[in-house]
């Protein structure tokens, strides 16, 4: 007769047959009359008393039951959905589910305690992984040379110790307690890799914003920089005669040039402005341009005064109203008397002639030479216009022979224009003038668009870069497959998702760098060489070759004995990814 297995809640398990072992459970279950029956409780009772004990959980498990994990040396129990620890914390790379509030988790990819507040993990600690270094303020105590001891804070980053803070007076410290990178500790902050007599830090360990105040600037004393009398820059502050600059630009510079040639420059190439301060208001005297020396206001400012004068002043022409003498080029001969009102002497003309009578005031001969301004009286010869220039007369038109004028829209005409000019509507390509475009238009001359790209049919020629990174090739295929497919050979066009045992050629591209085949219409771009994303299922690590898996996905070659595995594997990762699940992955194609 079959016995009847009860739970200890009084809910029926199985019926066990006479002679017969029940497996429902990891314990098997005796029937009546079963021989060797005595093998089967011993194994029973000694599953019990190591509470089957094994790297991977048991395969018929109830709730209730007690399992040794001795891969994470743990005691677990079933709880109906999942095994959880009985004491301690879950432990592994991926966050565990089914935790509820209050349940530990070490996580063995950042070696940190978590806990689960019934909705997400809230981190315990340590603060900072330890696989990156801890990041912390850090209380000690320390040693001096005369074996006193100091309380200091150490300021931790990454397991260095970047700055300690101390109220104490300044002390070495002893060999007994060293910290790397510190000898003297200063009261306030020292800096790691600090001397302590120049007070400069040999390593890049700075103070990154803004101080209220310093000692030292660049390794000099403040009162270098900070003068109440005339301040002296020369070698040794920097480098020697480079000077000094002003504002944010470093706009202006006052430096000596080739030893001993003081420049004002200014670096921008605008203006250099004289201001004056009177009173309240300022007034811009004059400026100074790569063209000349300029009043800022017209007919305000003078040079000279009539008790300062200029003893002599040097020009190739003089534009404007004249008030004072005139002499000769070798000051022996006043020309014109501006106090008496009188000329006295002649105006010369280039040929000697006399072109003016100071007596009569009359023009007289044949002027040779320019006159600029006004002339009252009369003029023998040309006027306000004439009708050659130099014997040459002008014409809008594009004559030869003739002066260019410009016609009524401003513009100047010319058969052929030589020299340099600025802008062009066309430009001369052999023998035909080519207009511009940024599209890619026959016949013309590319210009960059507002990305600084340049459009084309086709590019024939050596490039030396490229944006992207695989070979690709237009091939049809029987569906709109995403970035990232594998295909092979087949289907009802060229090219289908791959399955597994197929022989992959390629996976889908996203952004092809080359582009074969590239007026196949209708066609996908398959990247037969090359970084590209890929789908994989399963885990996968950098450096594990891939074959063809089902529905157009890649998976881990790991049985390269086989010669089909060797000539399927059609590329190698590039990155780890632990995911069990369809992903995708940087690989390398073959």
């Amino acid at each position: 007769m079959a016995y009847q297995v009860d739970k200890f809640n009084g809910t029926f398990l199985v019926s066990v047959g006479d002679g017969t072992i029940d497996t429902t459970t990891d314990l098997r279950f005796v029937g009546k009359n079963y021989t060797g029956y005595g093998e089967v409780q011993n194994e029973n009772f000694l599953h019990l008393l190591e509470n089957f004990a094994n790297t991977t959980a048991p395969p018929k498990v109830i709730p209730g039951q007690i399992w040794y994990d001795s891969g994470n040396k743990k005691l677990k129990f079933y709880d109906g959905s999942k095994f959880r620890a009985a004491s301690g914390a879950e432990i592994g790379t991926t966050a565990p589910s089914g935790l509820t509030t209050g349940d530990f988790w070490w996580d063995t990819s950042s070696q940190q305690l978590k806990t689960w507040n019934g909705t997400e993990f809230i981190l315990v600690g340590p603060a900072a992984s330890p696989a990156v270094g801890e990041a912390a303020a850090v209380q000690d105590t320390v040693k001096g040379v005369d074996n006193v001891n100091h309380s200091i804070l150490k300021l931790v980053s990454e397991g260095e110790v970047i700055a300690i803070i101390s109220s104490a007076n300044d002390f070495t410290l002893n060999s007994t307690t060293p910290i790397t990178g510190f000898t003297l500790i200063k009261k306030g902050i020292t800096l790691v890799n600090t001397n302590g007599t120049t007070g400069v830090t040999s390593t890049p360990h700075y103070f990154w914003g803004t101080a209220s105040n310093a000692l030292k600037l660049g390794g000099f004393a403040a009162a270098d920089f900070v003068k109440s009398g005339a301040a002296n820059f020369q070698s040794g502050l920097s480098v020697s005669d480079s000077g000094i600059t002003v504002g944010d630009q470093n706009d202006l510079r006052i430096w000596v040039d080739d030893g001993n040639r003081p420049i004002i420059e200014n670096q921008l190439g605008e203006d250099i402005t004289f201001r004056i301060k009177t009173l309240d208001t300022f007034v811009d005297v004059s400026k100074i341009n790569q063209t000349g020396v300029y009043p800022v206001t017209t007919g305000t400012i003078e040079l000279g005064q009539s008790s300062l004068v200029w003893k002599q002043v040097y020009a190739t022409k003089f534009y404007g109203n004249l008030q004072g003498n005139v002499l000769r080029s070798d000051g022996t001969t006043v020309l014109v008397d501006h106090t008496a009102g009188t000329y006295k002497g002649n105006l010369i003309a280039t040929d000697s002639t006399t072109a003016y009578n100071s007596t009569t005031k009359v023009f007289t001969g044949s002027f040779v030479g320019n006159i600029t301004g006004n002339v009252t009286g009369s003029i023998t010869g040309s006027s306000t216009s004439a009708t050659t220039l130099a014997g040459v007369s002008a014409a809008e038109a594009a004559t030869p022979g003739t002066i260019p004028i410009r016609n009524s829209s401003g513009n100047i005409l010319a058969t052929r224009f030589t020299g340099t000019a600025d802008r062009a509507d066309q430009l001369l390509v052999g023998a035909t003038y080519r207009a511009t475009a940024i599209a890619a238009t026959a016949d013309t001359i590319p210009v960059r668009n507002g990305s600084g790209d340049i459009f084309a049919v086709k590019f024939r020629g050596t490039a030396t870069a490229a944006e992207y990174a695989d070979l690709a090739e237009k091939y049809l295929a029987d569906h709109g497959y995403g970035v990232g497919t594998v295909v092979t050979i087949g289907g009802d066009k060229e090219v289908t998702a791959c399955k597994r045992g197929d022989r992959a050629i390629g996976v889908v591209s996203a952004n092809p760098a080359f582009m074969m085949n590239s007026q196949l219409e209708n066609g996908t771009y398959i990247a037969l060489k090359g970084r590209v994303p890929v789908k994989v299922m399963g885990p996968v690590k950098k450096g594990d070759r891939l074959i063809a898996a089902d529905c157009g996905r890649a998976m881990v070659c790991n049985d390269l004995s086989m010669i089909h595995n060797q000539v399927n594997c059609f590329a190698i990762a590039l990155e780890n990814n632990t995911y069990e699940k369809e992903k995708i992955v940087e690989a390398l194609v073959l």
